[in-house]
């Protein structure tokens, strides 16, 4: 097949970075790399729950600052546990390439990891021919059969398809672009679209209140409503969304979810943008239970992911070409579903001072710089690299609006995201992967793993 290029410009180099300039030489061991992986590596390092984050990574430290070095540490990091590209069904691949290729491509869409190539290939074809923006609309935005159907998938898997095209629309990557939508065409389904679906329906219907609830109101309905708290169950392991959320509570979480809105309008926009980023970076660090001492301070693994896809809604925001009404979309649904995040990790109690007033030696007195150069050395996966960059970004999104009329509405306050970042440092650095976060804090259960217990 025809191979397109990867090409970061110094001048697309990403939204929030590190003080000094990309190097040249950054750059052509970055493009190297993220064109390695999209020429050799699958999307799906196994069938279920098993995301390539190596572009996430490579394109977050270099936006952080990382030389060549780094970047090459980094690939090294990811490209062990990747499988080989899939081989593409060239069947299928003139099927959605005919007149009647979108009704295929709807078809198509079952969850099946391994036509990944075959829509990657097709994405790239239509990208060629029409250019990233028309097709992101067409397949994305239009609020068609199909363009609901990957919007909602775009949701899926934690979040991870639409980070990997928040990317590739902040670097203006078309190839890092057409992963991302075939990434979500390829994606396996827990159900998100029926809340997305019910909630919207029930939000236009609802007579729309005069002062809008706040995020931070929600999450605090989220814990109080039983059916909600209750549905997950530690035995739905990793399909607590599908079967607990969604498939045990659906209705009242559309219901409570549904009162998320936002105003056609710019500024009403930008504000609520970043009192979701506010309120997802609260619930990230404020998510440990002080009345368990013998707890370490830990970060919820899906938490996190709340934090760090909250970025590329800055980015989407920015985007004069997407019409007002669809960025309004975009961010309604993430709010939604970071509210159901929420309770599938189990309604976490939630304490101010784990933030405000977090402190330790290993970072007490960290800038921001000084957090970019550790964090882009360390062995990771990307994970808390995108975390410490989603705050920095959280932090300038949301200082106008942490005093005055709305500040109620924006729980982090001033040096809180700085001290969540290092807290995010000191928790991850020289950890192995799994032991960098925990999941489903709000249970019992994953804190009797032994690196968890306080001395």
């Amino acid at each position: 097949m025809a191979t397109a290029a990867i090409q970061i410009s110094p001048s697309h180099a990403g939204l929030i970075k590190a003080a000094r300039k990309v190097t040249p030489e950054s750059l052509e061991q970055c493009n190297k790399l993220l064109q390695k992986n999209h020429e050799e590596c699958h999307m799906f390092f196994r069938d279920t729950a098993g995301h390539n984050h190596i572009v996430h990574s490579l394109l977050t430290i270099l936006a952080m600052g990382a030389g060549p070095e780094e970047l090459k540490a980094r690939y090294e990091d990811g490209v062990s546990i990747q499988r080989a590209m899939p081989s593409v069904d060239f069947e299928l691949l003139q099927k959605l390439r005919s007149k009647d290729g979108s009704e295929v491509l709807y078809n198509s869409i079952t969850g099946h990891v391994h036509q990944y190539h075959t829509f990657l290939e097709f994405f790239k074809g239509e990208i060629k021919d029409k250019g990233w923006k028309d097709v992101i609309q067409e397949n994305v935005l239009a609020r068609s059969k199909l363009a609901d159907l990957i919007l909602a998938r775009m949701y899926e898997g934690a979040y991870h398809p639409i980070i990997h095209l928040g990317l590739g629309v902040e670097f203006k990557q078309p190839v890092i672009i057409a992963e991302a939508l075939a990434q979500a065409a390829a994606h396996d389904d827990a159900r998100i679209s029926t809340l997305f679906r019910n909630a919207e329906q029930e939000a236009e219907i609802s007579y729309p209140s005069r002062n809008a609830k706040s995020m931070l109101e929600l999450v605090r309905e989220v814990r109080g409503t039983d059916a909600i708290r209750n549905a997950p169950k530690w035995t739905d392991f990793g399909n607590k969304m599908r079967d607990g959320i969604i498939g045990r509570a659906g209705e009242e979480m559309a219901s409570l979810v549904s009162q998320f809105r936002i105003k056609n309008d710019e500024e009403d926009l930008e504000r609520r943008t970043a009192e979701m980023i506010s309120t997802c970076a609260y619930f990230a660090g404020a998510a440990q239970d002080k009345s368990k001492i013998n707890r370490k301070t830990k970060i919820d693994f899906f938490y996190m992911h709340c934090v760090t896809s909250s970025i590329f809604f800055s980015v989407f925001i920015k985007q004069d070409w997407i019409k007002l009404e669809d960025r309004v979309r975009l961010v309604e649904w993430k709010a939604r579903l970071d509210l159901a995040w929420y309770a599938v990790s189990g309604c976490a109690v939630l304490e101010d001072s784990a933030i405000s007033g977090y402190h330790s030696p290993m970072s007490d007195g960290m800038a921001w710089d000084e957090l970019f150069e550790k964090v882009i050395k360390e062995h990771d996966d990307g994970h808390a690299a995108k975390f410490i960059r989603a705050l920095k970004n959280g932090e300038e999104s949301a200082k106008q609006y942490e005093q005055g009329e709305y500040a109620e509405y924006f729980p982090m306050k001033g040096d809180m995201w700085l001290r969540l970042a290092r807290m995010c440092q000191d928790t991850t650095e020289s950890r192995p992967s799994d032991l960098k976060w925990v999941p489903f804090t709000g249970f019992e259960q994953p804190w009797k793993r032994p690196d968890l217990l306080a001395e």
